[in-house]
């Protein structure tokens, strides 16, 4: 690496702590270190991420209806639990029912949107038990824009950044673009080379 990237390189590393450390670093600096190229990318990114943002804020049909039926199997199993508490086991009993079978009908529900359209699983924090196994509010699967404590989060959850994410995401990958400058990976010649001789090893061994 030559002087001229080593400077670009610590003047990078000196951005991204800064960046982690939660100060903030002006476009400008940014859009020097980066280069123009990778400037522009990064606001592209940006941009996708509050595509992302206004997606979150409109739900499908689906995903609507979906969480008000859960809202009423959440709300069942809490009246069960509370009936358990004060020891009224034939009501607690009576709403537990009441909870799974509409549980069971809302798992069936979200089976057959998702049949419909696969693209619905990212809203989604885990897909269903495929055995109906999971009928309680905790093991049912949850929308990633959820506020409930049972949401594990995945989906849409998994690929929403803040802005400070996205550049610091930006200003790794110029670091890591330097450093394969000077660490070039294997060619395809010396991948060839390997595998073969780890297939003549192998061989020896049999």
């Amino acid at each position: 690496m030559d002087k001229q990237s080593e400077k670009k390189r610590a003047k990078l590393v000196k951005l991204k702590n800064k960046l982690l450390d939660g100060q903030h670093i002006q476009n400008r600096q940014l859009s020097t270190w980066l280069g123009d190229g990778a400037f522009k990318q990064m606001e592209g990114e940006w941009k996708q991420q509050q595509s992302l943002r206004v997606d979150l804020s409109s739900p499908p049909e689906e995903i609507i209806e979906y969480k008000e039926r859960l809202q009423k199997v959440n709300l069942l199993y809490s009246r069960a639990e509370n009936y358990s508490r004060r020891k009224r086991t034939a009501a607690a009993e009576d709403m537990y029912h009441k909870s799974e079978v509409l549980a069971e009908q809302l798992i069936e529900f979200l089976h057959e949107f998702l049949q419909t359209d696969q693209g619905l699983q990212i809203w989604f924090d885990r897909l269903p038990d495929e055995n109906n196994r999971g009928l309680t509010p905790a093991s049912l699967p949850q929308a990633i824009n959820s506020r409930s404590r049972f949401n594990q989060g995945g989906g849409y959850a998994d690929i929403k950044k803040s802005k400070r994410e996205v550049k610091i995401d930006a200003v790794e990958e110029a670091i890591d673009a330097l450093d394969a400058i000077d660490n070039p990976g294997p060619t395809g010649y010396e991948v060839a080379a390997r595998s073969a001789h780890l297939r003549a090893i192998m061989k020896r061994q049999e």
